[in-house]
C-alpha cells in the first residue's frame, strides 16, 4: 500500500519504521535532508529500509502538496505543535490540515487520510470516551485546544474516507520531544523530582498499530482516543531514565505549588487533566491490551545519551527561554512532529 506520512519526526519516524516493513512509505519534510541533528538521524535510518522522501512545505507548495498526495492510497499527517503563538498554532494545527484536505479533494479524493490530532480539547467530563455527535461536550479554552479541534471540524467535514486520531502522552524508543529530553537531562544529573501526578500516555508503537489497521480498514468516518489502559506516573518516568542509563536518582518531594514547575512545559498543559480518565476501548479493538512498556522508556534514555554524547541532543523544536525553579535549569519549549 503506498502511504505518505506528512513531517518527519520522532512519531512519523517510529511509525514509519513498523509500517515501511509491509508498506510503500514515503515520509514529506520542509528540509530533506535535514538540517536538524536528530531528525537528520531519522531521515538516514529509514533511508536504509527504503523509505522514501519528498521536500515539501504545504503551506507554501499548494501545487506540489497536490502532486505528492495524487498517487498515494493512504495519507498520514503527522505535523502539528503543542505550544507557540496563537498564529503559529492556528498554521501547523489547523491550516496544515486545511490546505492538506483541498489538496486530497482536488487531486485524489479516492485516498484515505488519517489526522494525528490531540486528547486534550477542552473535555468538561472526567471520564473521556468518544463523544456523540462529534465535539458534543467540548470546550475548549486554549490556542492549542482550539486549533486541534477546528482541524478535527474541517477533517471530518471532508466529502472522502477519513480518521481522526487523538492520542495521549506519546513515548517510544526514539523520542527527541523536549519533555524527554528535560527528564534525560534531570535524571542524566541523578535529579528525580517526587511529583504526585499520573498521566494518560501510549506507545507509539499502539498509534502504529491503529493507523496500520484503519489503513486496511479504511472507514468513511472515524475519531477514537489512543490511549493506554492504566496511567503511568510522571515520577516512574524519572525513575526509569535513572534506571536505563543505570543512574542512582536522589528523589526531590515537589510540592502541589511546585508541581508545575518541574514538569517540562510540554506536559504542563495535561496538569489540568490529570484526574482526567481517557478511554482505552477503541484502541483495544486494534491493539488487544495497551499496556505500559517500562523498556521503551529505558531504552529512549540510553538513545537520547547517544545522542548527547556525540552532541546531537537538540529538542525537535529549539526550546523557549529557559524556566528558573529551585535546583536544576530546566529547559522548555515546544515540539514539531
Amino acid at each position: 500500500m503506498r502511504m505518505l506520512f506528512l513531517g518527519l519526526g520522532f512519531v512519523s519516524y517510529s511509525v514509519a519504521s513498523i509500517l515501511g516493513g509491509t508498506h510503500e512509505v514515503t515520509v514529506t519534510g520542509r528540509r530533506i535532508p535535514p538540517d536538524h541533528p536528530v531528525k537528520r538521524g531519522y531521515f538516514e535510518g529509514l533511508s536504509r529500509t527504503g523509505v522514501r522522501f519528498e521536500r515539501l512545505d504545504p503551506l507554501g507548495e499548494p501545487d506540489r502538496l497536490r502532486e505528492i498526495v495524487r498517487p498515494s492510497e493512504v495519507i498520514v499527517n503527522f505535523i502539528g505543535i503543542i505550544s507557540g503563538s496563537e498564529g503559529e498554532l492556528m498554521r501547523a494545527n489547523y491550516e496544515v490540515p486545511r490546505a492538506l484536505v483541498r489538496a486530497i479533494q482536488e487531486s485524489n479524493p479516492d485516498a484515505f487520510l488519517i489526522h494525528i490530532g490531540a486528547a486534550i480539547l477542552g473535555q468538561r467530563e472526567k471520564r473521556v470516551v468518544e463523544e456523540s455527535p462529534h465535539g458534543a461536550g467540548l470546550e475548549p479554552r486554549t490556542p492549542y485546544e482550539r486549533s486541534k479541534l477546528m482541524a478535527e471540524r474541517e477533517v471530518l467535514g471532508a466529502p472522502f474516507r477519513k480518521a481522526v486520531l487523538r492520542p495521549t502522552v506519546i513515548y517510544g524508543r526514539a523520542n527527541s520531544h523536549v519533555e524527554f529530553v528535560t527528564i534525560y537531562r534531570l535524571a542524566r544529573r541523578g535529579i528525580m523530582p517526587r511529583l504526585g501526578l499520573a498521566l494518560s500516555a501510549v506507545n507509539v508503537r499502539y498509534l502504529a498499530e491503529v493507523i496500520g489497521a484503519l489503513a486496511e480498514e479504511r472507514p468513511a468516518s472515524d475519531y477514537l482516543y489512543v490511549n493506554e489502559c492504566g496511567k503511568v506516573g510522571v515520577t516512574r518516568l524519572f525513575e526509569l531514565h535513572c534506571r536505563g542509563l543505570g543512574k542512582r536518582c536522589l528523589g526531590i518531594p515537589a510540592p502541589g505549588p511546585l508541581v508545575s514547575a518541574f514538569l517540562p512545559e510540554g506536559l504542563r498543559p495535561l496538569v489540568r487533566y490529570a484526574d482526567y480518565e481517557f478511554t482505552c476501548e477503541r484502541t483495544r479493538e486494534y491493539v488487544g491490551d495497551p499496556t505500559f512498556v517500562e523498556e521503551d522508556v529505558m531504552e529512549n534514555a540510553r538513545f537520547l545519551r547517544e545522542l548527547d554524547e556525540r552532541g546531537e541532543l537538540v529538542p525537535e523544536r529549539p526550546p523557549a527561554p529557559a524556566i528558573l525553579i529551585p535546583g536544576p535549569r530546566i529547559l522548555s519549549g515546544q515540539d514539531r512532529v
